[in-house]
């Protein structure tokens, strides 16, 4: 009885021992790129044809319940620091007017035109963890700038905020990463009457839900694209 205790408590050790060193081996995933150094750029995920690579913002008034919603067709921009061939994090967007700056297009407010993003060279910063964070803003007072002809949305700087999906596109040597978000509760504040802003800007506003889909792209600092994945 003895002699069979001290088979299974050394079995169970060795299982131990076992478990643990696999938990160690073992590592999460991380962005790769097949140069180094390695740029990403954003660019809009029109790979299904459908309205994926659209960025949807939903706006809400937690108190009063209304919304409104912000829709554009695509984000594009590139990284602004060059990466190593595997890295944790991918940093995109650059200085006001520079060609790394992020871009929003063809955006709407409940559908109608004449909606403007100035991003203020501000930053979105992706990590492993699937975070975001907004960050590098070159105008602290402005941040990111969401204008209608009456009203005007602000997000400052802030995260990490989780949300953020990734899966590898394509085959070797022209693999990308597509980035997908469904991000809540980004702080963002408002100026302008109720009716300019289609919402009560006197109280605390949130953007409850985020939607949308890039493609990130490996390229050399020549802009040439290079194998990029997720893995």
């Amino acid at each position: 009885m003895i002699r069979n205790l001290k088979v299974l408590v050394a079995a169970a050790m060795a299982l131990g021992v076992l478990g643990a060193f696999s938990a160690s081996g073992a590592q999460a995933a991380e962005f790769h790129c097949s140069v180094e150094p390695c740029a990403g750029r954003l660019k809009p995920d029109e790979t299904t044809g459908t309205k994926t690579a659209h960025h949807v913002f939903v706006v809400e008034n937690l108190t009063t319940t209304e919304a409104v919603s912000f829709t554009c067709s695509s984000l594009s921009g590139k990284g602004t620091v060059a990466v190593k061939k595997t890295t944790t994090e991918v940093e995109v967007g650059g200085a006001v007017g520079s060609a790394s700056a992020l871009v929003y297009s063809e955006c709407t407010i409940n559908g109608s035109p004449g909606v403007t993003f100035d991003m203020n060279g501000c930053k979105y910063n992706f990590t492993v963890a699937g975070n975001v964070s907004i960050t590098g803003c070159t105008n602290a007072a402005k941040q990111i700038e969401v204008t209608i002809p009456e009203c005007t949305f602000d997000i400052p700087e802030q995260g990490p905020l989780s949300g953020v999906t990734y899966h590898t596109i394509g085959t070797t040597p022209n693999r990308e990463v597509t980035v997908s978000t469904n991000v809540h509760n980004i702080k963002i504040n408002a100026t302008g009457s109720t009716s300019g802003c289609k919402i009560n800007p006197s109280q605390t506003l949130t953007v409850t839900d985020t939607t949308a889909n890039s493609i990130v792209t490996g390229e050399t600092p020549f802009g040439v694209m290079a194998d990029a994945w997720w893995e």
